[in-house]
């Protein structure tokens, strides 16, 4: 039997064109912290993406053409997603210009 995720899944749209930092799911609390089972994005232009928690950049940066679409999931079923927030941080997703970007998130709210 495989490892079962007990939070409730959640979902947030990635709908925005602004350079720079745009917070995608809002930091969720003391002792919580944002685990990504599932996200999907495209740029209408190139455009360099950084992924954060919080402030902190997670993972490098990811320059991209347009309209190339990126897709993760949480296929194996880790506990941390394949996105994971430190404790009380936002996901924000960092634009190196001003370009509509596209998406969605799924994600759970995970007690330390």
């Amino acid at each position: 039997m495989g490892f079962i995720l007990d939070e409730a899944l959640k979902k947030a749209d990635i709908n925005t064109n602004s350079s720079g930092d745009n917070t995608l799911i809002d930091a969720q609390g003391v002792g919580t912290y944002i685990a990504v089972d599932f996200i999907s994005f495209f740029p209408t232009t190139a455009v360099t993406v950084q992924f954060k928690s919080g402030s902190n950049s997670y993972g490098g940066p990811l320059p991209m053409d347009a309209k190339q679409t990126i897709t993760w999931e949480n296929s194996s079923r880790h506990q941390y997603g394949v996105i994971t927030c430190g404790d009380n941080e936002a996901l924000v997703m960092n634009l190196g210009g001003g370009v509509q970007v596209g998406g969605l998130v799924r994600y759970r709210i995970v007690n330390k």
